[in-house]
């Protein structure tokens, strides 16, 4: 039976309200699962962090992809303007690159410019104290040390990356933009600075420098200033290129570590989840975890806290009305929610997705019981097909409640990273770390592995 047009309305409502985005601290459908559910609130890690720090201090976070990072760097933000921070926030795919690796010279422009940007944007700051773009005072960085760069689009006609444009563009304004593109440009000017990146980081620590003292003769002295750089974990290379990727990423997080460091600044970068697999303790990477539906013991028994907050998330989505229209009264309906929570394996993002895709196959209402199969089994669909190899690596998995590698190199962090990304792995936090398989998986990988082996004689 058709749908009538008041009813498809009313679902393209209750879909819209199930949107997968950031979510700002005081809006009422956000649920506090981090503070309710996490063995220790990672919001409030960092922020005693950045109290216990004096004027500076650098920290990682992360998580793998769907774990609602930036909604959470929102909540810090709202806690730490609170307690009277100054806080900027840019983020870094509006700047860098997603496929292409990362490159300590560019980082350094990157974090300065975006630290520029983010004051004019400030309501609270703006021209009053940025009185040079750091776009323009690192053109003057490299004018002044008389390198002609080649390979400019002849329509510009730059002769130095130092020197005003034609129509009165900055070369500042070019950077900026260049630096997200691989151009001839970007090359020569990567070149140049790979080989003055002493000089580079001394640049940037006086615009950094003079800029801090500029926000604290207006905001005053006692005040922390943090600036949050998000979105550096949406860094994913390209196949060809993953091994390059790696690399860079070890090499700026681990090795140049104190040149991310910036003077009268608590600094917060969000970077890869699988960054884990590499960097050394001393890093201190706080990894946003999955909702554990389940606990670490064989039997994976319900974990009640999670499920019911897991509920009260899509209760406050949907609204009491909007809930008892889409879905049966009684147990018929309240199993139909469960299931769809359970199939989510306490990834926010697909247990979102998994509603609205339910929406999208309603042709009733309330729902009928085939619309909520056919989600599952769409949700399920996306998680296949498996290679034998990789069904028993995640038996393994499954039978150990941990990632273990033979050899830590670049093919097993790409195979880890792509499996938690993908949410084929999941990774919880409950007492200890641990992880386990998508539970939409687990008949899977046993018809696999099954189908595989050799026949039995009669």
């Amino acid at each position: 039976m058709a749908l009538m047009k008041e009813q498809l309305e009313f679902l393209k409502a209750m879909h819209g309200k199930l949107k997968d985005e950031p979510l700002l601290p005081d809006d009422p459908m956000r649920v506090q699962l981090r503070e309710e559910l996490s063995d220790a609130d990672p919001v409030q890690l960092m922020a005693t962090e950045i109290y216990f720090s004096g004027d500076r201090s650098t920290q990682f976070f992360s998580g793998f992809s769907g774990s609602g990072k930036t909604t959470e760097l929102f909540r810090l933000r709202r806690n730490l303007e609170a307690d009277g921070a100054l806080v900027l926030y840019a983020d870094a795919m509006l700047y860098l690159n997603q496929a292409e690796p990362l490159v300590l010279s560019e980082m350094l422009m990157v974090l300065a410019g975006a630290f520029s940007d983010a004051i004019e944007d400030h309501p609270d700051l703006g021209d009053q104290v940025a009185a040079e773009s750091y776009w323009d005072s690192v053109c003057n960085f490299v004018n002044e040390t008389n390198v002609r760069l080649t390979g400019v689009d002849a329509d510009v006609g730059w002769v130095s990356p130092g020197r005003a444009v034609a129509g009165g563009l900055k070369a500042g304004v070019r950077i900026k933009t260049e630096i997200k593109t691989a151009t001839t440009f970007k090359q020569d000017l990567a070149k140049f600075l790979s080989g003055h990146i002493s000089a580079l980081k001394a640049d940037v620590d006086k615009f950094i420098t003079d800029a801090v003292e500029a926000i604290r003769h207006k905001i005053g002295a006692d005040r922390n200033i943090v600036f949050i750089f998000d979105s550096l974990e949406k860094i994913t290379g390209t196949p060809s290129g993953w091994n390059a990727l790696i690399r860079s990423a070890e090499l700026l997080f681990t090795a140049h570590r104190d040149q991310l460091e910036l003077p009268g600044v608590h600094a917060i970068y969000s970077v890869p989840a699988w960054m884990k697999f590499l960097a050394p303790a001393s890093m201190n990477m706080r990894i946003l975890p999955t909702v554990h539906l389940w606990v670490y013991d064989p039997d994976r028994i319900d974990d009640q806290k999670s499920w019911d907050m897991l509920r009260t998330l899509i209760d406050k989505r949907l609204g009491p009305d909007g809930e008892a229209r889409l879905f049966h009264s009684g147990e018929t309906g309240q199993r139909m929610i469960r299931d769809l929570i359970r199939a989510s394996g306490g990834h926010i993002r697909d247990l979102l997705r998994l509603f609205q895709e339910t929406l999208l196959r309603a042709t009733t209402l309330p729902i009928q019981e085939t619309a909520v199969r056919g989600a599952i089994n769409a949700t399920k669909r996306n998680l296949l097909p498996l290679s034998l190899e990789d069904a028993v690596w995640l038996r393994d998995i499954a039978r150990t409640r941990d990632i273990s590698f033979a050899e830590v190199n670049d093919r097993t962090i790409e195979r880890a990273s792509r499996f938690l990304n993908t949410h084929r792995v999941i990774y919880f936090t409950n007492g200890s770390d641990w992880y386990d398989i998508h539970p939409l998986l687990r008949d899977e990988i046993a018809r696999v592995i099954d189908a595989s082996a050799p026949d039995k004689p009669a």
